[in-house]
């Protein structure tokens, strides 16, 4: 797709996650993608994230980040599915629990 074809479709939001929510809803969208390390662990922070899809690729790279870095408290999470590409990776969906 061209720059110009997605103009329409493509926006800058700025500000903390739960003001990127409010902005991102009114202009009806309720299924988001969020990526990104520190962009993953401010949402998580705030409770933000309902669901998690985590492509495990087995490959040991020696070293890196913390995947979620250090949270205020524990965030259960249950296994939805799992499912494995190519004989090799694995995508496992998670859905949190709530209290």
């Amino acid at each position: 797709m061209s720059p110009c074809r997605s103009q329409e479709k493509v926006f800058l939001i700025q500000g903390k996650p739960k003001e990127i929510l409010e902005t991102i809803h009114s202009k009806g969208f309720s299924r988001l993608y969020i990526d990104g390390g520190k962009t993953i662990q401010s949402f998580l922070k705030e409770g933000l994230i309902n669901e998690l899809i985590i492509t495990t690729i087995p490959i040991l790279l020696g070293g890196g980040f913390s995947l979620f870095g250090e949270l205020n408290s524990l965030i259960n999470f249950e296994l939805k599915s799992s499912k494995v590409y190519l004989g090799n990776y694995v995508q496992n969906h998670f859905i949190r629990l709530k209290k």
